[in-house]
């Protein structure tokens, strides 16, 4: 019987495969051990992890661009969690394709400016947020522009 690999140890080959050089699982682990009103969310199945490196790779071009330090500030969610902290009913966060981040020193208008000019010259696909009041940028990359 094959033994269930650990998300570090996925995490650290994915990064180096995939050049993501200013990331660590802790970012992520430290998400998947959150709490909100009595919920606590969770590390996402094991199915769903190849799912995040797509937006993981945009974010790291981000990284790469303007050469600040980037805080992913929400990554998978559990429906349960997902639920406790409002979020939306189909959110892509439940599916690990989603980030929420803010870039050290950059307002988030210019984030959202420069991830939208690479999602219209067609180098992702996906979905955009721009929440200027909370300060960050939903990005996600589920296959269609939103």
């Amino acid at each position: 019987m094959a033994t269930k690999m650990k998300f570090k140890e996925w995490f650290e080959k994915m990064a180096e495969t995939n050049g993501i050089k200013n990331f660590s699982s802790e970012e992520f682990t430290r998400y998947f051990k959150k709490w909100r009103r009595e919920t606590q969310n969770s590390e996402p199945p094991q199915e769903l992890w190849d799912d995040v490196i797509d937006s993981l790779k945009i974010v790291q071009r981000l990284r790469d661009k303007f050469g600040r330090s980037i805080t992913i500030l929400s990554s998978y969610r559990s429906p349960a969690y997902n639920n406790a902290v409002g979020g939306a009913k189909f959110s892509r966060h439940k599916k690990f394709d989603a980030l929420d981040i803010t870039v050290s020193g950059i307002d988030p208008k210019v984030v959202y400016a420069q991830l939208k000019e690479w999602r219209d010259c067609g180098c992702f696909v996906g979905g955009l947020g721009l929440y200027v009041r909370s300060g960050f940028v939903h990005i996600d990359t589920r296959g269609e522009n939103a």
